[in-house]
This record gives C-alpha cells, sequence and structure tokens, in this order.
C-alpha cells in the first residue's frame, strides 16, 4: 500500500498530496477534506482548491504548487540526462509533469486567479510552466519515435 505525504497551507481544508514512491516523479495531486475528517480523501485540481479557499491563502496555494513542479521539473532534466531518448518510462514521467503544469497554467490565465497573484509570483509562474513544457517535449520524442516505428510495421 502507498502512503503519501500532505504539505498544507493552513487554513488546511486543501493539501498537496505528494505520493512517496521510489522514483520521485508519481504526480501530485490537491486534495480536499470531508467536514470534521483529518484525511484528505476527495482529489480536486488547483482551480477547485483556490477557488474554495480564502482570497488571502490563494498566493501561497499556487506557490506551493510552482515549487513542486519546479523540484519536478529538476528530476525530470535529471532523468533525461542519464536515460536514452527510447526508455519506455520516460512518456509515463513527461504525461505526469505536463498534466501538474496544465493546473498552474490554469490557475494563472487571465480569466482565472492572476489578478489576485503579485506580477512577480505570475511571471515565476509562468517560466515554471515554459521550463516544465521543454522538460515534458525531451520526455514524448521517445513516444514519438516508437509511434513511427510502429506505424511503419503496421503498415
Amino acid at each position: 500500500m502507498t502512503t503519501s505525504t500532505v504539505t498544507r497551507t493552513e487554513p488546511a481544508r486543501h493539501g498537496l498530496v505528494i505520493p512517496d514512491c521510489d522514483c520521485g516523479m508519481c504526480a501530485p495531486t490537491w486534495a480536499r477534506r470531508r467536514g470534521k475528517s483529518k484525511r484528505y480523501t476527495e482529489p480536486v485540481t488547483l482551480v477547485d482548491a483556490l477557488q474554495a479557499a480564502d482570497a488571502a491563502r490563494r498566493p501561497a496555494m499556487v506557490e506551493q504548487h510552482r515549487q513542486c513542479l519546479s523540484s519536478m521539473t529538476h528530476a525530470v532534466d535529471k532523468l533525461l540526462a542519464a536515460t536514452s531518448w527510447d526508455d519506455l518510462g520516460r512518456p509515463d514521467v513527461g504525461l505526469c509533469l505536463l498534466l501538474f503544469a496544465a493546473e498552474l497554467a490554469s490557475a494563472v490565465r487571465p480569466d482565472a486567479f492572476r489578478d489576485q497573484l503579485p506580477a512577480e509570483q505570475v511571471a515565476a509562474c509562468e517560466q515554471t510552466v515554459t521550463a516544465t513544457t521543454l522538460a515534458t517535449a525531451g520526455c514524448m520524442t521517445g513516444l514519438v519515435g516508437a509511434m513511427q516505428i510502429l506505424s511503419d510495421l503496421v503498415g
């Protein structure tokens, strides 16, 4: 059974649940507590968590997400340097990274919470999402190559 670590901002209605795994690149998720429960059991997106949070807590939650994404991106960059383009684990890691980055990009888009965040934080989020997208592209290169080879074989 896998366990997880919850990092949270107060008040702790939502927490960023980071799975404890061997690879260190399993996708974290935001989760909500139900009622008086101490467990975070209901997965939600960052945008859902921000909508339910007090406006004063939103910058801290976005920063927490950005820092986690940045850490994951650095780990993926190391993975890319240590593996070949056709490594079968790369696409899985890339997809997890891309989905987590998309949550942050969605939260800082103009019609979401962008106007409630400091301009420097929005810029840092955009830079992190860009770096993550580049790392994700490196992960997906092998997938595209494998699909082309499969397509050639099938005919």
